[in-house]
């Protein structure tokens, strides 16, 4: 979090503290604590707001911004395995298709969108016109009536 945010020279500040990701101030605070010598004052306030409020953390988890738009800060964290992370990051798609994305490691082509705040799976295609097509059939047949 502090890297990220604070450090110029770590490899993941362009995405973070250069796009504006903020630290909560009072987690900043270098000053040494008076009881924990070893760590720092916001090193300590921070570790007592996790423990309250996202408690322990559990396997497989790490520290998350629920809206992406904030830094990290009160309210505004989560405990999220890397399925959710991924779902909570923003998605630029290069493709030249709505609903198309490239499935990493592989030549082929992914096709999902969202409906309703869920997200859509369609699957998997050999080119990129053909995810596209395929997106686009499914979402008018699932918002089509059925009834008709």
């Amino acid at each position: 979090m502090l890297e990220r945010c604070c450090k110029p020279n770590a490899s993941s500040y362009a995405r973070y503290g250069a796009k504006g990701i903020t630290v909560f101030t009072p987690w900043l605070d270098k000053a040494r604590h008076l009881k924990h010598k070893r760590w720092s004052k916001g090193f300590c306030l921070f570790l007592d707001y996790a423990e309250i409020f996202l408690g322990e953390r559990p396997k497989g988890h790490s520290l998350d911004r629920i809206n992406t738009h904030f830094g990290y800060e009160p309210q505004n964290l989560r405990w999220a395995d890397a399925s959710l992370q991924k779902k909570n990051q923003k998605v630029k798609n290069k493709t030249g298709y709505k609903y198309v994305y490239s499935v990493s490691g592989s030549l082929k082509w992914q096709a999902e969108y969202k409906f309703k705040d869920k997200r859509i799976y369609v699957g998997v295609f050999e080119s990129k016109e053909q995810a596209y097509f395929e997106a686009l059939a499914h979402r008018l047949e699932s918002m089509w009536p059925k009834n008709l």
